[in-house]
């Protein structure tokens, strides 16, 4: 993959080594660190924003804009200018992890290119990874070197092995303490899904220099956005171009169900959609609910009786509605966003294809079993409308060379091996199809973007909207509801990077306004919902 320099990722590491022109990295003083942020705003005109009284910088990046890159420039810049040689990273979750340490290993030769050394990278997940810290991370004091941790190798103090005490290390000391005598700088990725209390607590005790990169922040007081050196927003970077458009497909059915919204002993707010409308009716039992709401379709239709204990609400048509489960979609709107977002990744699949520019698709969705379970009923309607869909587009395609890509889609066995899916606890699976799909999904870039791939269906519930990206998701379908506005800017967030072609390059500006977009599938329930989040 190529990578070239922008200038507003230099803009960005370029305000993080002016501030830190005069910090004193090993007694990491917090007044001189607030001077210097207050000398910051002031010589570049800025108004002044919150501040906090921690060694902290936090730099705002929208979702795609290149987060990662930015921060390990300035692991190298840092060590450059201020001799800064010892740094760990901070991550939620092993995907996350995972999409680090692929950055870090991909952009090897490029930095290489640029500062004449490689970053020694460590993580921490066998036995093997605890002696390499021990023995090469925490005694080479003159080596670049990073340490990639998650939360949970650190927040247990009676459990992990990071705070057991060790005699062969420096004495009878921890590794935690030992790191902490080191002084690295701390980097956190994500820092809205690291702000536990057992987390926090355990990261205050390094009381070292911390750079906080993240498109969303926490709002909670001492975790909320503060000392911030730079901003690239979504807004500007929709503007400029950075990221892709996010055009919004609605699936509108014919199936005008009621939903319940709130229910209470003697009452009940029902929700239903009409002409891609959401219409909310009160009423209480025995009132007819067509009367009501004015629909005539819902005339003679009235509740018989609300159970909170069930979490149930019965009709007089001897129908019963679930309570707080508003947002659940019946197999027939599944059925119709998983058909749209087939058409809409084989409308650009086709017509990026001979640009030499590979089509992914991200699902959501509300449960494993749905994809991986005895009856994955998710993947089991994915794999029919493909099935029809694909069929049509053989036929009547003029592209012969796109009709021999898409003739590779099944094997010799008669399997399907477009999609795979990655899941919470998939890392441990003995099965070497799943294996190897999660391997493409998490760690093989290179690999997933080529057209030898046939793989180009993710499937997911959550475990892949934070960290996780790929420059060529440009269909995304949200067959899970999120309740948080955070959840639902991340999801959608994977596919906001801008795509690279098999040469992993990217397009230059005239063309992405032409091709910068990705197509947002959702249900008429959550319409409301997405254009909140989209610009």
């Amino acid at each position: 993959m190529l990578f070239e320099k922008q200038e507003y990722q230099e803009k960005c590491v370029d305000n993080i080594i002016e501030v830190l022109k005069d910090y004193d990295f090993k007694f990491n003083d917090v007044d001189a660190l607030y001077a210097s942020i207050t000398e910051f705003y002031k010589s570049n005109l800025l108004p002044i924003k919150d501040k906090s009284n921690q060694t902290r910088l936090d730099i705002e990046m929208e979702t795609g804009t290149g987060k990662t890159f930015t921060y390990i420039k300035t692991i190298f810049e840092l060590n450059r200018q201020y001799n800064q040689n010892k740094f760990i990273i901070f991550v939620p979750r092993k995907a996350i992890r995972e999409g680090v340490i692929q950055n870090i290993e991909l952009t090897s030769d490029y930095f290489f290119q640029e500062y004449g050394k490689r970053i020694s990278l460590y993580t921490y997940d066998s036995k093997l990874s605890v002696s390499n810290i021990k023995n090469h991370y925490l005694k080479n004091e003159d080596e670049l070197s990073v340490l990639v941790l998650t939360n949970s190798s650190i927040d247990k103090k009676d459990t992990n092995i990071i705070h057991k005490y060790q005699e062969d290390l420096f004495g009878d000391d921890s590794i935690f303490n030992s790191l902490q005598k080191l002084n690295p700088i701390l980097i956190i990725d994500e820092p809205h899904l690291l702000k536990g209390t057992a987390f926090t607590n355990i990261f205050n005790e390094f009381n070292s220099l911390c750079l906080r990169f993240g498109a969303t922040f926490p709002s909670e007081p001492k975790h909320k956005l503060s000392n911030m050196v730079y901003s690239l927003d979504s807004i500007t970077s929709f503007k400029q171009f950075l990221v892709k458009k996010i055009r919004v497909n609605t699936v509108i059915t014919n199936d005008s169900r009621l939903k319940v919204n709130h229910a209470a002993a003697n009452s009940v707010e029902l929700l239903y959609f009409q002409d891609n409308e959401e219409k909310k009716v009160n009423v209480t039992k025995g009132e007819d609910i067509g009367l009501k709401s004015g629909e005539s379709m819902f005339n003679g239709l009235y509740v018989v009786n609300i159970s909170i204990k069930d979490k149930k609400v019965y009709l007089s048509n001897k129908t019963a509605l679930t309570i707080e489960d508003n947002y659940e979609l019946s197999d027939e709107e599944i059925r119709l966003m998983i058909r749209k977002t087939i058409e809409c990744h084989f409308q650009k699949e086709e017509s990026f294809f001979n640009k030499r520019i590979k089509t992914l698709s991200l699902f959501f969705i509300p449960n494993i079993a749905d994809y991986r379970g005895d009856e994955p009923r998710i993947k089991k309607i994915f794999e029919e409308e493909y099935k029809i869909l694909r069929s049509e587009i053989i036929s009547n395609t003029q592209n012969e060379e796109y009709k021999k890509y898409l003739l590779r889609d099944i094997n010799e066995n008669g399997e399907l091996i477009v999609h795979e899916g990655y899941f919470s606890g998939d890392r441990g699976s003995a099965d070497d199809k799943i294996t190897t799909g999660i391997d493409l999904i998490l760690k093989d870039k290179e690999s997933l973007l080529s057209f030898d791939t046939s793989l180009r269906f993710i499937f997911s519930v959550w475990a892949l909207q934070e960290g996780w990206d790929n420059p060529n998701v440009f269909n995304i379908c949200k067959l899970a509801n999120t309740d948080k506005d955070t959840s639902r800017r991340q999801q959608i967030g994977r596919g906001l990077r801008l795509c690279v072609n098999q040469d992993g390059q990217s397009e230059g500006l005239q063309r992405r306004k032409k091709k910068a977009q990705s197509n947002l599938v959702i249900s008429e329930g959550m319409s409301s919902l997405a254009q909140q989040m989209v610009y």
